[in-house]
């Protein structure tokens, strides 16, 4: 007698599981031991048990897995601006949103100091870090808009710019020997800086 059921597709190979922070962790180790540029898809691929046209499948350089922990940075940023009143003083609110988005980045806590100086002293790495960062930037520039309207664009870009290179220049601070959690190291800095956005209705 026929089944009602049809058949079950049988499905090609194995989907394969890969996590992306575990794998960029792994690169930044190899690159601290060796070098980046003595380091290649192959030796990641050794490191990870991945296979390297895995590897380059899934990332569009090997500067990329440097920045593979933006995504959820962002994510933690903007779930921070959404618990936090919009009458908070604006500086404070973006303190609190910056140093969530780091505070517990794995990537950052189980690489330790060296992804920092990994990321300082090879400028292919460094050069990515502003395109990778974009999602994070914008995100943060689109806060801004929302909390304080009426200003250029421009100055809302400005400022977000401005926040993620103090945040960067923080955790650079931290690598040199890290003492502390990366979180305070930013914490700390940003507590120093004082944004006022003044709009075309209040200038002078």
């Amino acid at each position: 007698m026929a089944s009602d059921n049809p058949p079950a597709r049988r499905r090609r190979g194995r989907p394969t599981v890969l996590d992306p922070e575990a794998v960029g962790t792994a690169a930044l180790r190899l690159w601290a031991e060796h070098g980046y540029g003595a380091t290649g898809w192959d030796d990641i691929s050794a490191a990870t048990g991945i296979s390297a046209r895995t590897l380059m499948r899934h990332f569009p350089s090997k500067a990329a897995l440097a920045w593979v922990g933006v995504p959820a940075a962002t994510r933690r940023l903007t779930d921070t601006f959404r618990a936090l009143p919009l009458d908070v003083p604006l500086s404070d609110a973006l303190r609190a949103a910056v140093v969530a988005s780091v505070s517990d980045d794995a990537l950052v806590l189980s690489a330790g100091g060296y992804w920092m100086r990994v990321v300082a002293e090879e400028p292919e790495l460094a050069e990515a870090s502003a395109r990778a960062y974009a999602p994070w930037t914008e995100a943060l520039a689109g806060e801004i808009a929302r909390r304080r309207p009426g200003a250029p664009t421009a100055i809302y870009h400005a400022v977000a710019t401005a926040y993620r290179e103090a945040a960067q220049a923080a955790l650079y601070d931290w690598a040199r020997g890290p003492d502390g959690s990366p979180a305070h190291a930013v914490d700390a800095l940003l507590r120093l800086l004082d944004i006022r956005i003044t709009t075309p209705e209040e200038a002078p």
